[in-house]
């Protein structure tokens, strides 16, 4: 049985890290037969959470009229979900930052999801030299996705990400990305 995966790129570089890592995630899975849908945030029309809460009485529908509406059809049937963002400032990017927000129409008025539970990994590069400096940001991130139905698989930090190119150039990383896509998909 194939899955139905569902990407997010979160960086305003279309072919740097994130987009290399999470492609590369998605041509283990398509081996698989896996269906995978990526979205590049940078160039979609997502406004901000207003807060507003319709969304919670009217089983998932936003006020808002943007590209969330085609984003959240894809997935209420999505088994995986991975959102990938570098780390700025010490957070994720404002495209994800907005993301994140919006998919809280994933709930309903007791912070149930609505559409069950889904797999979910969390893409992080930064720039820093440091392993695991993000840590605590990293897993408090994964976690607070979860009232949403996105249960934490995985989070996947690269590190030392000053050029966009790092991840293309390292083949054991590429390696291991291919062989997770592979893995989640059976």
């Amino acid at each position: 049985m194939s899955k139905k995966i569902v990407a997010f790129v979160g960086s305003p570089h279309t072919y740097g890290n994130i987009s290399t890592a999470i492609n590369q995630i998605l041509e283990g899975a398509k081996n698989n037969k896996s269906e995978c849908i990526t979205y590049n945030i940078d160039k979609l029309n997502i406004g901000y959470c207003r807060g507003c809460f319709v969304c919670n009485k009217t089983g998932g529908i936003c006020v808002i009229k943007d590209d969330m509406q085609g984003i959240i059809e894809q997935l209420k049937e999505a088994d995986i979900v991975i959102i990938g963002s570098p780390i700025y400032i010490c957070q994720v990017s404002a495209q994800v930052k907005t993301l994140m927000d919006r998919l809280y129409v994933l709930t309903d008025e007791k912070h149930n999801p609505l559409y069950g539970s889904k797999k979910l990994i969390m893409l992080y590069t930064y720039g820093a030299p440091i392993p695991y400096i993000f840590n605590k940001y990293i897993k408090y991130n994964g976690n607070a996705l979860k009232y949403m139905g996105l249960k934490l698989y995985k989070n996947i930090a690269i590190y030392g990400c000053y050029e966009r190119d790092k991840v293309k150039r390292n083949r054991t990383l590429l390696k291991k990305l291919n062989s997770l896509g592979v893995k989640i998909s059976k």
